[in-house]
């Protein structure tokens, strides 16, 4: 006796069972994953709009971990300024003691404190983070302060007043350091060594070293007192400054505060659009394979099918 199945209907059952079976890989596929696809086709009705929030996504990462560097480069600026001020309050101590008394204590050394200032000054503002001088400007590979000699004393007018020579230690440029910390904002936040209150600073100091406080200067005075003036100054200039490094460091803290709040609201709709339903991936995975065993119990009885069994 002939058989009723023939080749066509093994293969149309056959195929049904493959297609059950890739079904069946897909959803397995999802509960390991929890994702609901492994390519863009998978979710073909929503990959136009994945793609855009991932990208947008790896922008705002990209953000947060350039401003990283931004804020270690700005913290640092704040720690030199703050140095830059506990050496002027000893410079001062030295010009406050020549101006009252106009002499210093036995065994006070100005030019020996004077070189040993100067020094420090000058490695605060040749900090280097990350290979690059914060102080030089847009020169972040050259050494922004290079004095002259200090005992060479700075133009003095009629009135024994004096004027800004940056030349005569920097050796950077007058750009300013920014950085884009998010789309559309721009942060100017560098400060160079040519800062106004940075020049003073460094010009009392020359004051204070190049001035022959023994008898040698008759005008000694007037010139002790010009150094106290303009580092008085510079106090006020470097407090100033110190107020706007640390406001545009607190907007750059807000700015990475948003974009945490961005990337995380970008990632839960990534995460929706990606991530499969547990429970209706194990519902369906149920049915499925309930189906693909519905479909070998039919080829088994196919297969066995002849005629006179048909006909009964």
């Amino acid at each position: 006796m002939s058989r009723v199945a023939d080749l066509a209907q093994n293969r149309i059952v056959r195929s049904l069972i493959l297609e059950t079976q890739e079904r069946i890989n897909d959803r397995q596929l999802q509960i390991s994953t929890l994702q609901k696809s492994q390519t863009y086709a998978g979710i073909s009705d929503d990959a136009s709009r994945l793609v855009t929030l991932e990208i947008s996504n790896r922008r705002t990462e990209q953000f947060m971990q350039d401003n990283v560097f931004v804020k270690m480069r700005m913290e640092t600026t704040l720690n030199s300024i703050k140095g830059l001020k506990t050496s002027l309050t000893d410079v001062r101590g030295l010009l406050r003691d020549l101006t009252d008394d106009g002499q210093l204590a036995t065994g006070i050394d100005k030019n020996a404190i004077s070189d040993i200032k100067i020094s420090e000054i000058s490695d605060f503002l040749n900090v280097r983070i990350n290979g690059r001088f914060l102080f030089a400007g847009s020169k972040t590979n050259t050494k922004p302060v290079v004095p002259g000699t200090m005992s060479t004393a700075p133009t003095y007018d009629g009135s024994y007043n004096t004027t800004a020579e940056p030349s005569f230690y920097y050796q950077g440029d007058d750009a300013l350091q920014k950085a884009r910390i998010d789309e559309g904002v721009v942060l100017k936040y560098g400060v160079t060594a040519t800062n106004s209150g940075c020049e003073k600073l460094i010009r009392a100091v020359r004051i204070l070293r190049s001035t022959d406080v023994t008898g040698g200067d008759a005008n000694y005075r007037s010139k002790i007192q010009e150094a106290l003036d303009i580092i008085n100054q510079a106090e006020d200039e470097l407090q100033e400054l110190e107020q706007s490094v640390g406001a545009k460091l607190q907007q750059l803290g807000l700015t990475n505060k948003n974009l945490k709040h961005s990337r995380d609201f970008l990632a839960g709709f990534i995460s929706n659009l990606e991530s499969a339903d547990t429970f209706t991936a194990v519902s369906e995975l149920t049915q499925e394979q309930t189906m693909l065993e519905a479909s070998y119990a039919t080829v088994m009885r196919l297969s066995d099918l002849t005629l006179t069994k048909f006909l009964r």
